[in-house]
């Protein structure tokens, strides 16, 4: 069993945490995680990724196509489209991105990532929308899994807001 993710967007979105919360939720089930971030060089505004393998083995933490994907804005989607794996799955921020995704050999997730938040949560809670989706492409983490590294991780005044944002991203994802 391996999965491999590839997070993506804007600094301040949450995509270093996404990826993080999943390695918790897998570490936490006895799965070899390797996680690389990778920050733009601007102060505010510039690039933030991971790439997260999970996996029964230890093994490289280089991803050249990976089985999901998530893009936070429009120049992830263009630079990240052509890396889903064929059969994979490509998750979409319909709330910032407008371009249509144009392959027709992996599933195409679009969510409206702040508009869901903000009608169950608050639209800081978008990145755990966007958990919840990639959450529900996953094999190795499930729903449960997620939730509780949200009580372990988040402070508790937070906990219950991020849990019903996490819950509609997953719901979302048919």
């Amino acid at each position: 069993m391996k999965s491999e993710l590839i997070f993506s967007g804007i600094g301040g979105q949450g995509t270093i945490l996404m990826g993080k919360m999943a390695c918790t939720a897998a570490s936490k089930k006895g799965y070899n995680v390797t996680l690389s971030p990778a920050y733009g060089q601007e102060k505010r505004g510039g690039r933030a990724s991971c790439q997260v393998v999970i996996s029964e083995e230890v093994g490289s933490m280089i991803i050249s196509e990976a089985d999901t994907i998530l893009v936070m804005d429009e120049k992830s989607l263009k630079d990240y489209e052509s890396k889903v794996k064929a059969g994979g799955t490509l998750i979409i921020n319909s709330s910032m991105i407008d371009t249509k995704a144009t392959r027709t050999d992996i599933k195409i997730v679009e969510i409206p990532f702040t508009e869901i938040a903000t009608e169950v949560a608050t639209a800081k809670s978008a990145n755990m929308v966007a958990l919840g989706a990639v959450v529900k492409t996953l094999d190795i983490i499930t729903l449960d899994d997620a939730k509780e590294v949200i009580k372990i991780k988040m402070k508790p005044a937070l906990v219950e807001a991020n849990i019903k944002a996490l819950e509609a991203g997953y719901d979302y994802v048919k």
